[in-house]
């Protein structure tokens, strides 16, 4: 759907709303079904192991004191449980996304990557409804949701969908702190949610709880479906082409040349030390989010769901507030890089983890979300960062490939956070922080290595005399971004394009011709714009 322009002196502005009620939904979604699913969880577990009376008097902290090992060993079969169902979604999930998907948002419609995690996140939520419901039921039927929600893409795919989406249609100027809203609705919705999650989890139970979440999903569904404007590949597809050959062989080779194409060894190694720290970074988050119910359940802490709530709403409202407002302040009036961006996150996340594995009362815990309120930085600076490496008619296929690495980053993470915990309630619980911490000091090492490396190469290859035609001067050149002249822009998309094609050739070309006076290939001009 687009604005239509009846003439040639329209001119139609991008919608200042996309894709964010989309992902504030589905996030909102998740982050109320993420804690009612453990919590869940944790209920089951307890009941397999000892009768529902014993179980009521578990969230009494008087009684938890008193029956220690019993706790801990509905821990240990819970955790278990939790990292079965992260396998369980993130093995399908990387398939789909790095195979399909991500070349379906590229050559198909970039909604789809959107709109079709929704859908399995709804069947993931309708099968907890009925787990829920039906609380006899074996532990093993609780694994069929997750399957389901990894062969539709899981989360990873509906971010990869909004942040190539988002990029697509960004200025240059304006592409980092749009990411940063992007972001934001992730924290914001976490804000909303996990606030409410155990009030009404204590007020009407698991059943109402998941028919919320799935009340969200199907309203996400519809605004994608409906409102969210198409944005199709420019060329016509060949519709000669079976289905088989457009939907499965098609994605897959267009991944696989992405992968392939030559780019330059530190085009490469740009793109290579990028993807691996927001892989760290995904760690962390992963890890965290994994094991800190049961880490905030446990004596001496023992918090309760509704404490739970509160500490992770005041987490995700601090993040989400501090992308809304210090970030667009450090990039537009401060006029920050994107890499100094990601070094004050990522600073900030450690600083977080390291006083949430030392915390051993509830001021301590609720001080992380002051240490911790710039963890969101990271992810918006690289994922901006990472578009300037590639073309355009690439996003999707490589945030697909981001997406399959954080998959895979998931996966590993699911295994030692959840099988390593475990082992810690016997010396000390906070152990997986202060290593999550440390895995963010390998983070901050690799940024600051990158943008040392990259400046030093810069200047040591463009000698004084020749920085009159340096790559950042190409920024100020006044090119027109002006409808040729005696066509008619349909909609705000192709005006865009238009626009945005005439500027591609004339950039491409200065830039190509910068890189032969100087001597050097175009790949560190384009460096030299992302760093």
């Amino acid at each position: 759907m687009g604005c239509g322009c009846p003439d040639a002196r329209c001119r139609c502005r991008p919608r200042l709303v996309t894709v964010e009620p989309v992902l504030f939904l589905y996030m909102f979604s998740s982050n109320l079904q993420f804690p009612t699913f453990q919590s869940l969880v944790y209920k089951k577990t307890c009941l397999q192991i000892f009768n529902s009376s014993f179980c009521d008097d578990m969230d009494n902290k008087t009684f938890q004191k008193l029956h220690t090992a019993q706790q801990d060993a509905i821990q240990r079969d819970a955790s278990n449980w939790m990292m079965l169902s992260n396998i369980g979604i993130t093995l399908p999930a990387i398939m789909t996304v790095f195979l399909f998907i991500g070349s379906w948002g590229d050559k198909i419609n970039r909604k789809l990557p959107i709109l079709l995690p929704c859908v399995g996140s709804l069947i993931y939520n309708l099968s907890n409804l009925l787990n829920a419901y039906y609380m006899d039921w074996s532990l093993d039927y609780l694994m069929i949701g997750p399957i389901f929600d990894g062969l539709f893409g899981g989360y990873i795919t509906v971010l990869m969908g909004v942040y190539s989406y988002i990029t697509n249609i960004s200025n240059p100027g304006s592409k980092t702190v749009r990411v940063g809203i992007v972001e934001s609705m992730t924290f914001f919705a976490g804000t909303v949610s996990v606030f409410i999650s155990g009030l009404i989890l204590e007020a009407v139970g698991y059943v109402m709880v998941f028919v919320i979440v799935c009340s969200s999903l199907g309203v996400a569904a519809l605004y994608g479906l409906f409102w969210l404007e198409s944005i199709k590949p420019e060329y016509a597809d060949d519709k000669r082409k079976s289905f088989c050959m457009k939907w499965l062989v098609s994605p897959l080779k267009d991944t696989c040349r992405c992968m392939v194409r030559p780019r330059g060894d530190r085009l490469k190694l740009c793109l290579a030390l990028k993807i691996l720290v927001l892989c760290i970074i995904q760690m962390c988050t992963t890890g965290e989010n994994d094991i800190l119910y049961l880490y905030l359940k446990r004596s001496p802490r023992s918090f309760t769901s509704t404490e739970y709530g509160y500490f992770k709403g005041t987490e995700n409202f601090t993040r989400s507030l501090a992308l809304l407002t210090i970030l667009p302040l450090l990039k537009h009036r401060f006029h920050l890089r994107d890499s100094t961006v990601v070094i004050v996150g990522i600073v900030s996340k450690a600083c977080g983890l390291i006083l949430l594995g030392l915390a051993n009362n509830m001021l301590l815990v609720f001080l992380v979300v002051v240490f911790a309120m710039f963890q969101g930085f990271p992810s918006a600076g690289l994922r901006s960062s990472l578009t300037d490496l590639v073309d355009q008619d690439e996003h999707g296929r490589l945030f697909a490939i981001v997406a399959a690495a954080e998959s895979l980053v998931t996966l590993a993470s699911t295994f030692i956070f959840n099988g390593w915990y475990p082992t810690t309630l016997y010396y000390f619980d906070g152990t997986c922080f202060q290593f999550a911490a440390g895995m963010c000091g390998l983070a901050l090492a690799i940024t600051i290595g990158t943008r040392w490396h990259t400046e030093n190469k810069t200047i040591a290859e463009t000698s004084p005399q020749k920085q009159k035609y340096s790559a950042p001067l190409l920024q100020k050149q006044n090119y027109s971004t002006a409808t040729p002249k005696g066509t008619k822009p349909h909609n705000c998309l192709e005006y865009k394009r238009q626009g945005r094609g005439e500027l591609d050739k004339r950039q491409n070309k200065a830039m190509h011709m910068t890189a032969r006076s100087l001597h050097q290939p175009t790949d560190l001009v384009q460096i030299e714009y992302s760093i």
